[in-house]
């Protein structure tokens, strides 16, 4: 294949990429560099402020489960052009809020749209269907351009909030959001998937047990994962370490989801998904544990490396294993995971902020951690033997067909 038509094989996948940079740049990293100097221009509280984050993520559920529904029926061009016009709208309406709760109701709504019509739930979805024969490459190549997010925009938001102040801010978040996200939304092409109808009498898909349990075994990772990166410096310095040090070590930890989504293809290939994934999850419980027992440098490089590896490669497999198991349902069925584990990383980043507040340490929050990655592991080595269990029908099925031809 030459440079010329490698390049045009890749398009879509490197078009998905900057939308997800543009995407999550836009919502998860911005927000948390301009809370701080929209509070001490305006007065309004921070508590409120948050308020306004945690509305979009519960609108970005919503948001999740409609365009996943729409993703498969009509394809991604009408999901992620109604994402970036209401996003974009969106943020220009709250740069211009003056009462708080303009500024609440116009952020939920832009965060609820992008989040749930241009994140990886869609994003990735389309890049599977997009590159069924290289799909683990494809997602490689989103997923590595997707963590070029924070480091993007973390510097670049923090620029424009001191050069222009958060009004010229978020209108130029609007402005960005149109540039990296609206090629994808005009250009990347997929077409719809026709869904089989219902067959009186069936359960429907989403009660079948490799959809459910992979489910179930998402929302179990999300919980853990989102209480970990909440408190990963606070637990750092429980080690005895110096805040810029702890920050810095969690900082890496970010850095190191880089590499992990490098080894995906080789990885894959010789373990293959389901034991990739599940060798995640024992990273990760194994990094929050070594903050329990270990002390120093040591417990906190061995975390940064086991859970930035593992973490970096969750994301992509997520993807992979929702292909697997969803079907023809993908876009809806990543939408409703996208919603339940909205749900879980909520209640994970509360219960864990309780537990401190109830024991005065980390100690109980790092082993919850550790036993929730554990129980996803559980269900995904679950969700396992009922996509062996189906293959295995399938595979009788089709002999029983050709005795009888």
């Amino acid at each position: 294949m030459g440079i010329v038509a490698r390049a045009r094989y890749w398009r879509d996948a490197v078009l998905l990429g900057i939308a997800t940079i543009g995407a999550y740049g836009v919502v998860y990293y911005a927000f948390g560099v301009f809370i701080e100097p929209l509070h001490d221009d305006t007065g309004w509280s921070t508590g409120t402020l948050s308020l306004a984050y945690s509305a979009g993520v519960l609108l970005s559920g919503v948001g999740a489960v409609v365009g996943g529904r729409a993703l498969d029926r009509q394809g991604p061009r009408p999901v992620m052009v109604t994402a970036v016009v209401v996003g974009a709208l969106g943020l220009l309406a709250a740069s211009e809020a003056r009462q708080v709760v303009w500024f609440v109701a116009c952020w939920a709504v832009a965060g609820g749209a992008v989040a749930g019509g241009l994140y990886y739930n869609v994003t990735m979805s389309t890049t599977s269907r997009l590159y069924a024969d290289r799909r683990a490459t494809a997602v490689s190549v989103l997923t590595l351009l997707g963590a070029l997010a924070s480091p993007i925009f973390n510097p670049l938001v923090a620029w424009m909030v001191e050069a222009w102040g958060w009004r010229e801010a978020l209108r130029a978040l609007a402005v960005l959001l149109v540039i990296l996200a609206g090629p994808a939304a005009l250009l990347v092409r997929s077409e719809a998937v026709p869904v089989p109808p219902r067959v009186p009498g069936d359960r429907g898909a989403w009660r079948e047990p490799m959809v459910w349990r992979l489910i179930l075994a998402a929302c179990f990772s999300a919980g853990a994962t989102s209480a970990l990166l909440l408190h990963q410096v606070s637990a750092i310095r429980a080690l005895g370490l110096s805040l810029a040090t702890a920050a810095a070590l969690g900082g890496a930890r970010g850095l190191m989801q880089i590499p992990g989504r490098l080894v995906l293809t080789p990885l894959t290939n010789w373990l293959g998904v389901h034991t990739t994934q599940v060798v995640c999850y024992g990273m990760v419980a194994a990094g929050a544990s070594a903050l329990v027992v270990a002390d120093g440098l040591v417990a906190a490089w061995f975390f940064v490396i086991a859970a930035g590896l593992a973490i970096g490669l969750s994301s992509p497999l997520n993807g992979l294993l929702g292909a697997e198991a969803y079907g023809a349902r993908l876009g809806t069925f990543s939408g409703m995971q996208a919603a339940a584990t909205s749900v879980a990383s909520a209640g994970g980043a509360w219960l864990a902020g309780v537990a401190v507040d109830r024991t005065g340490d980390y100690g109980l929050t790092l082993a919850g951690i550790a036993t929730l990655e554990v129980g996803a592991a559980a269900a995904l080595l679950w969700q396992r033997r009922a996509v062996r269990a189906a293959r295995a029908g399938n595979a009788v099925a089709l002999s029983a067909e050709g005795e009888r031809a």
